[in-house]
Formats: C-alpha cells, sequence, structure tokens
C-alpha cells in the first residue's frame, strides 16, 4: 500500500510540475497577443461555461473516487460504479448543453461572446469522457499523468500557430478546451487496454442512487464556486472586460501557483478513505503529516508569489497589466488558505462522513463571498474581487478547523473522537 501510495504521489508530482510549467509556455503569449480586454473575454467565457463543467462532474470526482476506492478489487463493483457513473454525468452534461444554448438566445452578454462561449463548451466534453475519479479510487494516477500531460503539450504548438492577433480568442478558447477532449479520450484507451471495467448496463435507481450519493459533494462545490467562478462572472458583467483581463490574468498566475495542491490531495484521497477502513490511527497520522507538509509548502509559495507581484507582471504579462499587480499581491496567500482546507475538508472531513457539515460551511462561504463581491468589486474593481476571493478563504480554513477541532478530531495530536 505504501509503495502504491509513492508510486502515485511520484505521477502526481510530474503532474503538479506540469501543471505550473506548461502554462507558462503559453500564458505570457496570450496575455500580451489577446490584450486586458479580449483575455477578460476569454475567462468571462470559461467562467460561464465552468458552471457546466460543474453540473457535469456533480461531485462524482470525489463521491464516485470514494465508492470505487472501498472496491478497487472487486472488477464487477468497480465496473458497475464506472457505468453507473457515466450514465449520470451523460445526463447533466446533456442538460448544460440546453442551458447554454438557452443562455446564447436570451443573455445580451453571452450572445454577444457566444463564439468564444461555444468554443469553450467542449471543457464539459471533456470532462464527460475523463474518468479521472475512476484512476483515483484504483490509486493508478499514473495514467492520469500520462493522458493530462500528453493533451497540455499538444495546446503549446497549437497555440503558436494558430492564435496570432486579439480576433484569435474563440481559437484560443477551442484549442485550451479540446485538450480536455484529448485528455479523456487518452484515459479511456488506457481504461480499455488494461481492462479495468467490463460493460454492464446501469438501472434507473442506480442512476438516482449516485445522484444521490453525490449531492452534498456537489453542493460543496457548487459552493466553492460561488467565491471562485462567480467572481469571473459577477466582475465581467460589473466592470467589464477590461478589468476582468487584469483580475483574470492575475488569477491565472494564482493558480499555477496553487498547481501543486490538487494533484496532491488527489493522490491523498483515495489513500485516506481506504484507511480510515482499515485503521484509523494511521488514517489520522498521515492526515497530520499532510497537514504540516502542505502548511510548509504553501506558505513559502504564497510569500514568493507577494515578494515577486511586481516582477511576475511587468516581465509576465506586459506593460499593460500593471494594475493586476495589486490584484495579485491580495491573491498571493489564497494557495496557503486552500491547501490548508483541502487537508482539513477533503481529507479529514468527508471521510470522516462530515458531508453535511462540510457542505454547510462551503454555502455560507459561498454566500460571504457574494455579499463582499458586488460592493467591494463596485468600489475596487479587480482588486475589490481578489479582496473577496482572499476573504472567503480564510473563513473556510478557520471554520473547518473549528469545527473539527470542536468535535475534537485528532487534527495535531492522536487523541479519541468523541461523537
Amino acid at each position: 500500500m505504501a509503495h502504491r501510495l509513492l508510486q502515485n504521489m511520484l505521477a502526481l508530482s510530474v503532474l503538479q510540475l506540469a501543471n505550473m510549467v506548461l502554462p507558462l509556455a503559453t500564458l505570457p503569449y496570450l496575455f500580451r497577443i489577446l490584450g486586458p480586454d479580449q483575455f477578460g473575454a476569454y475567462v468571462f467565457a470559461q467562467g460561464v461555461i465552468a458552471y457546466l463543467v460543474l453540473l457535469a462532474d456533480y461531485g462524482f470526482i470525489l463521491s464516485a473516487t470514494g465508492a470505487i476506492a472501498k472496491v478497487q478489487n472487486d472488477r464487477n463493483a468497480v465496473s458497475k460504479i464506472f457505468w453507473t457513473t457515466q450514465a449520470a454525468k451523460c445526463i447533466v452534461a446533456c442538460v448544460g448543453l440546453v442551458l447554454l444554448l438557452l443562455g446564447v438566445l436570451f443573455v445580451p452578454k453571452l450572445s454577444e461572446l457566444r463564439l468564444v462561449m461555444f468554443a469553450t463548451f467542449p471543457l464539459v466534453i471533456g470532462t464527460l469522457l475523463f474518468p479521472q475519479w475512476l484512476f483515483q479510487g484504483l490509486e493508478r494516477m499514473s495514467f492520469v499523468t500520462i493522458s493530462t500531460l500528453t493533451s497540455r503539450l499538444l495546446v503549446i504548438p497549437a497555440t503558436y500557430l494558430f492564435i496570432h492577433s486579439s480576433d484569435d480568442t474563440w481559437r484560443a478558447a477551442l484549442i485550451s478546451s479540446m485538450s480536455t477532449v484529448v485528455a479523456g479520450c487518452i484515459s479511456l484507451l488506457f481504461a480499455a487496454r488494461l481492462r479495468l471495467i467490463s460493460f454492464c448496463l446501469p438501472s434507473v435507481s442506480e442512476v438516482a442512487g449516485a445522484f444521490r450519493e453525490g449531492w452534498h459533494v456537489f453542493m460543496a462545490t457548487a459552493a466553492i464556486s460561488m467565491y471562485t467562478t462567480t467572481n469571473s462572472v459577477i466582475l465581467g458583467s460589473l466592470a467589464g472586460n477590461v478589468t476582468l483581463g487584469y483580475f483574470g490574468a492575475a488569477d491565472k498566475i494564482r493558480n499555477v501557483a496553487q498547481a501543486v495542491i490538487t494533484p496532491l490531495g488527489n493522490a491523498l484521497y483515495p489513500r485516506v478513505n481506504a484507511l480510515f477502513a482499515e485503521d484509523t490511527q494511521k488514517a489520522f497520522a498521515l492526515v497530520r503529516k499532510a497537514l504540516y507538509a502542505m502548511n510548509a509548502i504553501m506558505l513559502f509559495v504564497s510569500v514568493m508569489l507577494w515578494v515577486l507581484a511586481p516582477w511576475i507582471v511587468r516581465f509576465g504579462m506586459g506593460p499593460q497589466y500593471e494594475p493586476a499587480i495589486a490584484v495579485l499581491r491580495w491573491l498571493a496567500f489564497v494557495p496557503w488558505l486552500v491547501a490548508l482546507s483541502n487537508v482539513l475538508g477533503l481529507q479529514m472531513m468527508l471521510p470522516l462522513g462530515m458531508k453535511r457539515k462540510f457542505s454547510e460551511i462551503l454555502l455560507v462561504s459561498g454566500v460571504f463571498n457574494v455579499a463582499l463581491l458586488v460592493p467591494l468589486s463596485s468600489a475596487f474593481g479587480a482588486q475589490g474581487a481578489a479582496m473577496s476571493i482572499l476573504a472567503t478563504e480564510a473563513l473556510v480554513t478557520a471554520t473547518m478547523a473549528f469545527y473539527l477541532i470542536q468535535k475534537r478530531v485528532p487534527l495535531f495530536a492522536p487523541r479519541a473522537v468523541t461523537d
């Protein structure tokens, strides 16, 4: 088991490095070619489509992962979960397409950007095709790394070949979104070649059960979108594409700095779930180690992001993005807070069955963010949106820590857990 965890960590370390390095090969070029106005349109389209990606995922990235992790040695059980989950994802992806068509028909902002919107929609198709949750649950993350890395490497030459002016914004969106479709196709080929699953037709009741199982995680991820995706959509609607371009550029850099969190969390989640079913003390020990390591690593990353913000903006984006320096500094400590809440929430609360409280914390925090976002972005523009994210992430982390301490969960030292 320890060998498998190390293998997954190695595979995801490669993916983490790619997530940090590969965007740097194209983002500076896109910043300059598209300019703040069209880069803002690019970010706005990604923000809107992110709602449909969220709908298509429906929390299965966690609920299905946990279910597969518990039966990972039973091919028939894994196959049943796979096809049930894929059927459910297909239903919500189709609903997402209908919503996009209605939005483009009746919402002026979406109609104005319809070409970019449709070029971004393949993100939803990629979410449907890419069963990352299958490989996570089976703890075979090397296939996720290979699929993702291959598709993202193809983005680099495509970007320089096909994007030459601000009129190519839709092409930039299409290249980025199609990379997820390519990754999905590659991963499905792996699953078929390795015979990880066999075909079985899920029943209506099983698909309904998958929706019920993923509900709390879906609500939690929907709440998270209220202080991530929503910021771009609301800011773009209130302040326009240029202001959103400043915020979006800084937020892209923040996401690059934060890239280490997702692969490490994805590798830990199935192992933690399996350990809680086998040996609670070992599970707590592993989560504590993760908490200390993530705290140290991401605090250093956040400090460096704050210090280097002027250099990153001036040399990485160009002089036209000068207002993004202050925005990036407001966002600098978000990666550190996200790392802490990832361990406290995903690696501790969910495996312990605290799904309802987890959802409640994120939902309240999402409402808190929207309540802050409108006045702050109206008064301070892109900086206001960044202030809102920082305040919200601090609230999420503090609330999770307080709840776990209140429940006497052994966060920092072994001791009995009480109800």
